[in-house]
């Protein structure tokens, strides 16, 4: 018998990126925003002129981190901060990105995907990841 799994469309990670950017824009801060399916492959980005060289990349780690992880990257970079062993440890598995701009996205209570943010500080990256998230209906 064949299942059905929840997908994250195209449609709906360009929808989650523009509210990001959006928010991104109204807090002037240039940032780089990935989206990934369910097994983090990259389904859309996008890089805002002026973003950080390496924003883009921040950006595809912290989306592959949330959604392999199916938490808010901020949660690892709170747990590195408590914990200078962890930290160190965690960050030699691949593409594991511990930093705050990363979060899981859902529909329907189903983990679809995430949205990785990078460009600004932690609480900006978050603010903008959380935008992007709510547009979904996270």
């Amino acid at each position: 018998m064949a299942s059905q799994r929840t997908v994250l469309t195209l449609d709906d990670a360009e929808a989650v990126i523009a509210a990001a950017r959006a928010k991104a824009a109204e807090i002037s801060v240039p940032m780089a925003l990935v989206v990934v399916d369910h097994a983090g492959q990259q389904i859309a980005s996008q890089k805002m002129d002026d973003s950080p060289l390496m924003a883009l990349s921040m950006a595809g780690g912290k989306a592959y981190t949330a959604v392999g992880m199916g938490q808010p990257t901020s949660m690892w970079e709170e747990a590195g901060t408590a914990n200078a062993s962890f930290a160190g440890s965690i960050t030699s598995v691949p593409g594991f990105t511990p930093f705050g701009g990363g979060v899981p996205l859902h529909v329907d209570g189903v983990l679809v995907g995430a949205l990785g943010v990078s460009g600004g500080s932690t609480e900006q990256d978050v603010t903008v990841a959380d935008a992007g998230a709510i547009a979904l209906g996270r």
